[in-house]
C-alpha cells in the first residue's frame, strides 16, 4: 500500500488510521465466525443464532425459577413444533439437539448405538467418580466393570441377600414414619430426607451387607426416639409442619451425599475438566473422596478375608469372586487392591440411592393427592397378600416377593415415565438423525418430558426415518395419545383379561412396552440397576399403603416442582399419616 501512495505522488496515510480501519474490520469478522452455526434443516430460535450466547440467557431465566433444564428443553420443541430442533447452550460449540420421538429415540439407543454412545461432556462432569463403568464409553472398561458386578442383578443375589435388607430397612422406615406421625399429631412433615436415608442404607446392605454396621435410618430412629412431646416444638395450626431434628451421619455418608453434587455442578460448568482439577486441589474436595477412600479400602479388605474364607453374600465378596475367575481365565493373579473396586461400588451407591429414594418420593406424592388410586392399591395389597391381612400382620418378604400387583407394577411405571430426565447421547460419527445432517461430536437429547410422552406426538414422515427405525414399528406405536398424557393414569399400562373395573392379577396384566418409556435408557447402556430400584419400591410403597392412610397436605406443602440432577426428584415430599 505505501508503494502505490508513493506512485501516486501521496504521503503514506499513518498507520494508525490504518489500524482503525482494519482492526473493526477484524472484530466484526470475528464475531460472525463465533456467532452459532445451525445446523441445516433442524429447527432452532433465530434469535439466538444471532447472539454469541445463544439460546443461554433465555434458559437461564426460567432455570433459575424452575430448576429444571428439560422443562425449558420441552418447552422448546413445543415452541419450534418439531420432533427435531436445536438449541445453543455451549458458546463457541456445535448445537445441542433435541428428539422428542420415542420412536426414533428408541431406535437409536438400540439399533444404532455404534452411532451414538455416551456422551463427553457427562463423563467429563463425571471424572471424580474414578472407575466407575457410567463414565465410559461403551469400551472395554465399561463391558469389564459390568462383567465384574453381573452377579449382582441375578435373581439369587436379589432375593437371597438384598431383598431381606431392603425388607429390614423398610420396617425400620415405618417405625420411624409412626413415631413421627405420633408425635406430628395429625400435621404434616416432610419425608424427603427419611426416603434418601432409608435408601441409602438398602445400597449399603447391598453393598456391604452386616460388615457395615453404621445406618443413617437408625440416627434417625434414635434421635426422634428420644423426643417427648413436650420437647418437641409443634406448631398450632394442624396445618403448619412439624420440623424433626436430624440425626448426624458418618462422614463416608456424607460423602455419598456430596459427591452427586459435585457431579451436578461440574456437568454443567463451562469447563468441566478445569473445574475438576481445581476443585481437587482444595480441602473440601479432598476430605470427601478421602473419607470414601477410607471406608472403601475397609470394606474392601474386610470382603477379602470373607471370600477367602468361602463366604460370598454381599457386593463386594461377589466382585471379587468374578475377578478371581477373571484372572484364573487370563492366567494371572487377582488384582484385589485395583481400585476399580473401591470406585465401582462407590459409583452404584451413589447412582442408587439418589434416584430410588427420588422415585419413591413422587410415588408418595401421587398416592397422596389421588386417594382413588391409593385406596384401590391398598385394596390389592390385601386381597392378594390376604394371608397377612386376614391375621392383621404386616406381609413377609416373601409374601411381596411371590406376590403378582400388576397395579403396583404399572403405579410405578406412570410414575418413572411422568418424571424421567432425558437420554443423552453423543454422536461417534457423522450421520443422520430423522433425515437431518448429524455431525460427530454432537450432544442428542433424547427428550421424554414433551411430546410423545406427555403429549400427542408429532407427525413424522415415514421417509426421514432410518431403515431400522421403519422396520421396528410395533403395536405400542399405537398407544392412545387421545387421553390426557400429563395425569398420572397407571391404568395406561394394564391389559384387561376379563371385564369389570377390577385391578388384581386376575382381572389384568401389567404390559412394561405399552408405552413410551425411557427413564433408564435403552439398549446396551440400560441402567444396570433397574431390577433393584424396581424391588425397593415395590417392598417399602407397599408397606407405606399397608401401614398408613396418606392425606391431603396443604397446597404450599404439596406440588410437583422438580429439581434436576442424576435424577429428578421432588422439591418438597410432605405427607399426614394416619396409622392403620
Amino acid at each position: 500500500m505505501d508503494r502505490l501512495v508513493s506512485l501516486l505522488g501521496v504521503d503514506s496515510p499513518p498507520r494508525y488510521l490504518i489500524a482503525l480501519f482494519t482492526i473493526p474490520v477484524l472484530l466484526f469478522a470475528l464475531y460472525h465466525h463465533l456467532l452459532p452455526k445451525p445446523i441445516p434443516g433442524i429447527a432452532y430460535n433465530p434469535s439466538a443464532a444471532k447472539s454469541l450466547l445463544g439460546d443461554v440467557p433465555d434458559m437461564l431465566a426460567e432455570v433459575s425459577q424452575t430448576g429444571e433444564f428439560r422443562v425449558w428443553c420441552a418447552k422448546q420443541v413445543r415452541k419450534l413444533n418439531s420432533p427435531i430442533c436445536q438449541i445453543f447452550i455451549k458458546p463457541f460449540s456445535q448445537p445441542w439437539v433435541l428428539l422428542s420421538d420415542f420412536r426414533e429415540s428408541r431406535d437409536i439407543l438400540t439399533r444404532r448405538h455404534r452411532e451414538f454412545d455416551k456422551s463427553s461432556f457427562l463423563s467429563d462432569g463425571m471424572a471424580c467418580m474414578g472407575a466407575f463403568h457410567g463414565i465410559y464409553m461403551t469400551d472395554h472398561k465399561f463391558r469389564a466393570n459390568r462383567q465384574l458386578i453381573q452377579d449382582l442383578m441375578t435373581s439369587t443375589f436379589l432375593n437371597g441377600h438384598v431383598g431381606p435388607a431392603v425388607y429390614s430397612k423398610g420396617v425400620e422406615l415405618m417405625r420411624l414414619f409412626e413415631m413421627k406421625g405420633r408425635l406430628a399429631g395429625g400435621r404434616p412433615f416432610s419425608v424427603k430426607k427419611d426416603f434418601e436415608y432409608a435408601s441409602l442404607d438398602c445400597m449399603l446392605e447391598f453393598a456391604f451387607g452386616r460388615n457395615w454396621v453404621d445406618t443413617a435410618v437408625g440416627e434417625q430412629l434414635k434421635v426422634v426416639g428420644g423426643l417427648a412431646e413436650e420437647g418437641l416444638v409443634v406448631p398450632v395450626s394442624v396445618d403448619e409442619p412439624v420440623e424433626f431434628p436430624l440425626g448426624e451421619i458418618v462422614d463416608f455418608l456424607k460423602s455419598v451425599y456430596e459427591a452427586p453434587e459435585i457431579v451436578e455442578k461440574t456437568i454443567n460448568a463451562i469447563m468441566p475438566k478445569l473445574q475438576t482439577w481445581w476443585w481437587s486441589q482444595q480441602g473440601w474436595y479432598k476430605k470427601i473422596f478421602e473419607d470414601k477412600e477410607k471406608a472403601m479400602k475397609a470394606q474392601v479388605a474386610i470382603g477379602i478375608k470373607n471370600f477367602q474364607q468361602g463366604k460370598i453374600e454381599t457386593g463386594v465378596e461377589h466382585m471379587l469372586m468374578r475377578e478371581a475367575a477373571r484372572a484364573e481365565k487370563e492366567g494371572r493373579e487377582p488384582d484385589f487392591e485395583s481400585q476399580v473396586f473401591r470406585d465401582e461400588l462407590f459409583g452404584d451407591i451413589v447412582g442408587g440411592h439418589h434416584t430410588t429414594s427420588g422415585a419413591m418420593m413422587w410415588l408418595t406424592k401421587y398416592l397422596t393427592d389421588d386417594p382413588t388410586i391409593q385406596s384401590k392399591l391398598r385394596s390389592v395389597l390385601h386381597s392378594t397378600l390376604s394371608a397377612a391381612h386376614q391375621e392383621g400382620r404386616l406381609f413377609t418378604f416373601e409374601e411381596i416377593r411371590h406376590a403378582k400387583l400388576p397395579y403396583l407394577d404399572a403405579i410405578i411405571e406412570e410414575m418413572l415415565r411422568i418424571n424421567a430426565v432425558p437420554v443423552t447421547r453423543e454422536a461417534v460419527v457423522d450421520t443422520t438423525v430423522l433425515g437431518c445432517p448429524i455431525k460427530k461430536g454432537t450432544q442428542v437429547f433424547f427428550m421424554s418430558n414433551g411430546p410423545g410422552f406427555l403429549s400427542p406426538s408429532f407427525p413424522v414422515d415415514e421417509t426421514k426415518r432410518s431403515d431400522t427405525s421403519r422396520l421396528s414399528k410395533r403395536a405400542n406405536d399405537s398407544w392412545d395419545e387421545s387421553q390426557d398424557l400429563a395425569r398420572f393414569d397407571p391404568e395406561r399400562w394394564l391389559v384387561r383379561k376379563r371385564d369389570g373395573t377390577g385391578v388384581t392379577a386376575d382381572d389384568v396384566d401389567f404390559d412394561g412396552a405399552a408405552g413410551p418409556q425411557l427413564v433408564f435408557g435403552l439398549g446396551p447402556r440400560t441402567c444396570w440397576g433397574r431390577r433393584l430400584a424396581h424391588m425397593e419400591m415395590k417392598v417399602i410403597i407397599a408397606m407405606l399403603v399397608w401401614t398408613f392412610r396418606l392425606e391431603r397436605t396443604p397446597a404450599e406443602l404439596s406440588g410437583y416442582g422438580g429439581l434436576e440432577g442424576i435424577a429428578r426428584v421432588p422439591k418438597k415430599c410432605y405427607v399426614r399419616l394416619v396409622k392403620l
